[in-house]
């Protein structure tokens, strides 16, 4: 689950568009917000996944003060939900959400309106247009693997042909035929995994840092009064005992290397580390 904004003020009055995405089916549901503030996410926690698709049993979001607060806490508490935070800064830890969150703004862009102000009059139009789409990593749409049938559309009512089976028979090869795809998705979402694993593997090898050694960290803050555009995205630290953990401040380098200057080719990183990488050196005379 995840927040996606902030868009232009639509008629409505929202800004926000919150995304919940099943990891096995692909399966998005997805709300304009008036804003990203605790009862409007638990609102739609409830009213749209625990009470149309009933309480799952996990939940991963971002570590935004809105999914930690009290009120998500104790709904998650009543239903029995465990919660994971992804790592802070690392937003592949919830790659689904943040790559459906890119497809909708996409699909979005393509039809809302020159003033941007009736984006969430199509929000669910593109919803279901996603939902209905094949999948390549499944082999299937997610609507299908949600409910068990293809979504009829009006060319369905259209061209709908005579019903040759029963209810009963219906029935019972709707159960089938839905437990069969799900399995079937969950091994193809495997395979593919594993691919994606192997590809990325391919193309970066493992760094073992030792004491000593300079490292470029990745320095999301910005000052006020500068631009991020032009921030410098990785600057040089020093740890003295190499002992970084996760969000801790690191000391800067004030060692002296004569005139030296960080080199920032793309042949001087080595990966696959997410938040910082070898600092190579050029000495300058």
């Amino acid at each position: 689950m995840d927040l996606l904004g902030r868009f232009p003020k639509s008629q409505g009055g929202n800004r926000w568009i919150i995304v919940c995405t099943d990891y096995i089916k692909r399966y998005a549901i997805t709300k304009a917000l008036p804003t990203a503030e605790a009862p409007e996410v638990a609102r739609f926690f409830v009213e749209e996944i625990i009470l149309t698709h009933g309480a799952p049993r996990t939940i991963i979001t971002d570590t935004g003060i809105v999914f930690k607060s009290n009120l998500i806490a104790e709904i998650n508490n009543q239903c029995k939900v465990v919660h994971w935070m992804t790592t802070a800064y690392h937003p592949q830890t919830n790659g689904l959400t943040e790559s459906f969150n890119k497809t909708l703004a996409d699909m979005l862009a393509m039809y809302v309106d020159v003033e941007q102000k009736m984006w969430d009059q199509i929000l669910l139009f593109v919803t279901f247009a996603y939902n209905t789409a094949r999948q390549d990593t499944t082999g299937f749409t997610p609507f299908f693997l949600t409910f068990g049938r293809e979504a009829e559309t009006t060319l369905d009512a259209m061209f709908q042909g005579p019903i040759e089976y029963t209810a009963p028979d219906f029935v019972a090869q709707l159960v089938t035929q839905a437990e069969e795809s799900r399995q079937l998705a969950r091994i193809r979402t495997l395979e593919a995994q594993e691919k994606d694993q192997c590809r990325c593997n391919s193309r970066h090898h493992a760094v073992l840092y030792q004491p000593g050694d300079l490292v470029w960290i990745y320095i999301l803050v910005c000052k006020v009064g500068h631009s991020k555009k032009l921030l410098k995205k990785m600057k040089p630290y020093y740890d003295p005992d190499l002992q970084a953990h996760l969000n801790d401040s690191m000391a800067s380098d004030d060692r002296r290397f004569g005139e030296s200057t960080p080199s920032t080719g793309r042949n001087d990183y080595t990966g696959p580390t997410t938040r910082s990488r070898p600092k190579a050196l050029r000495q300058t005379h």
